[in-house]
Parts: structure tokens; sequence; C-alpha cells
């Protein structure tokens, strides 16, 4: 049968994405559905305290309830169709950041402020993503917001309103929506882009995925997260507050699936960014020294 949208045959394009999405292996659907290692994302998760009580617990039920991996795998490598694509995702995610980040400086709520005077250094993205913007596109008003990305900036910024009305902790929905899945999988993907998107994508971007120190201690950084949304759940007035909080995860992750999906023909993009990361891999160990042979090395 064909696929609707592609006109592509599904069976064939399942079988060639499974090859394809075997060298993106470090993409958060392969991380999460690895073997639970201590390391690995599903390992954290398993291994944590703080997740296992409170508004982190709650937090997490989302990612049974709503989060919807296939798309967002299908979607990321998607943005590696081309160059152009990349730098309309890369766009995409520029203005949903900055509007985040900007209700979150913003934030007075008891549940809010304190998580993010603690994490807001190392968890901020905006500033990283102008510059990965700036590599591919001649600026950001070159990609102004697209419907779907203007609707996910405007909830973000009604659920700052809101919880500016009530002391409510909605935006701490946003956050773990998206940072959340930079930590878990997005931080491992730089190189996968490096590959696909080469020369316009090169050494050291893109940036945005890089979290520094607090990245490369992934377990005990998530483990703090959790104990802050903890926190920022005891702040809030009753259960309806937080039940409230993951309402908000679960708006993010459809506003997620909108701008992921919105430019269309999906499964295609995504094999053509397999193929362009399969390609690059390739190039790359062409260019790689050829390692000695014993008779050279002895010679």
């Amino acid at each position: 049968a064909k696929c609707p949208k592609t006109g592509l045959l599904k069976d064939a394009s399942m079988g060639s994405f499974a090859k394809a999405w075997s060298q993106l292996g470090n993409i958060a659907a392969a991380r999460l559905a690895a073997p639970a290692t201590s390391n690995s994302s599903r390992g954290i998760l398993q291994a944590s305290v703080e997740n296992k009580t409170g508004l982190s617990r709650m937090l997490d039920s989302t990612l049974r309830e709503g989060h919807d991996m296939k798309t967002f795998g299908l979607g990321t490598a998607a943005s590696l169709a081309s160059v152009e694509r990349y730098a309309r995702f890369t766009a995409a995610m520029y203005h949903v950041y900055t509007a985040m980040e900007s209700s979150l400086d913003a934030a007075k709520s008891p549940a809010v402020a304190p998580f993010w005077s603690s994490f807001g250094g190392d968890l901020r993205r905006s500033d990283a993503l102008a510059l990965d913007l700036a590599d591919v596109a001649a600026s950001s008003s070159s990609h102004p917001p697209t419907p779907a990305t203007r609707d996910y900036m405007r909830a973000i910024e009604a659920a700052g309103a809101k919880d500016e009305e009530d002391g409510g902790g909605r935006l701490i929905g946003h956050a773990y929506c998206r940072y959340f899945a930079d930590l878990m999988g997005g931080q491992f993907l730089a190189a996968p882009t490096r590959y696909a998107l080469s020369p316009a994508v090169g050494e050291g971007t893109p940036r945005h995925y890089d979290f520094g120190a607090f990245g490369a201690e992934r377990k005990a950084s998530v483990e703090r997260l959790y104990a802050s949304f903890n926190e920022a759940g005891d702040a809030l007035a009753s259960e309806a507050a937080r039940r409230a909080v993951v309402e908000e995860v679960l708006l993010a992750y459809r506003h997620n699936v909108a701008v992921y999906t919105e430019e269309g023909a999906v499964w295609s993009g995504a094999l053509r960014g397999a193929a362009n990361l399969a390609g690059g891999v390739a190039r790359a160990k062409l260019q790689m020294p050829r390692a000695a042979a014993p008779s050279e090395a002895a010679a």
C-alpha cells in the first residue's frame, strides 16, 4: 500500500527507513529503546529516585500518555533532508525557545522562578540556536514563525500569563517537554547532523545540542532537574494545579507534532535525511587516514 502523503510504498519505506534508522542510533528513540545501561536515557529514567514521586512522576507519565516518539524521530530525520529544510526547522526551534525562555525569564511564580534561577544558565538554548541559524540562513527574520510555530509560541506565552495570575507552574510543563527531549536524545544528534549536512554544518555545530558540563554529567543533571520539579510541585497549591502542569506537557507535545509535521513529506524527507547521513558517514570514512598494514608498520 502507498502512503497517501508521499506516494511511496509503505512496506518499502518502512524497510529502508528501518535500515537507515539504525545509523541514527543516537537519536532519542533508539536511546530509549536501547538496553538500560546506567548512562543510557532509559537507564537514567529507571534508576532515578526523584522521578518515582511527586510532580516528576506525573511528568514522566506523559511519556506513555502522549509522547509521539515516532513523529519526533521522523521529523528530526526529515530536517536532515537538505540544508534549506534544516534551516527552517532550526528557525522554528529558535522561535519556540525564544518565546519559552523569555517567559521563563519573566516568571515570578514560586513554582517556576526558583527552577529557572537554578537551571536557566545551563538549559538556555535560544542563543545557541541563533548562531546555528546564522550558519545556514541570512537571519532569523528571513524565517519568520510559521503558523504552527506561532501557535506553539502563543501557547507558551499563555501558560506564562496564567502562571502569573494564579501562581501556577504551567511553564514547567513546557520546559520539561523541550529540555528533557534535548538531554535524553537531542544532544546526541550533533554528529549525525554534521554528517548529513556537511560542509554547510561544520565542526563544532550545531551548538544548541551541546550542554557543556551539564550535559556531560547527564545522569546527575537529570536527577537535579527531577528534584527541582518536585520542589515546584510542592510549591503549587493543589493537586489540580499540579495536574495543570501535566496537561501543559501534553499540550506541548501536540504543538511539537504540529511543528515537526507542518512542512509535510515527512516520510520521504526522513528517507532523504537518512540517505544524507549514510552518504556523509561514507565520505568521512573515505577521508580517514588509512591504518598501516602490519608489514608496513614493521618496515
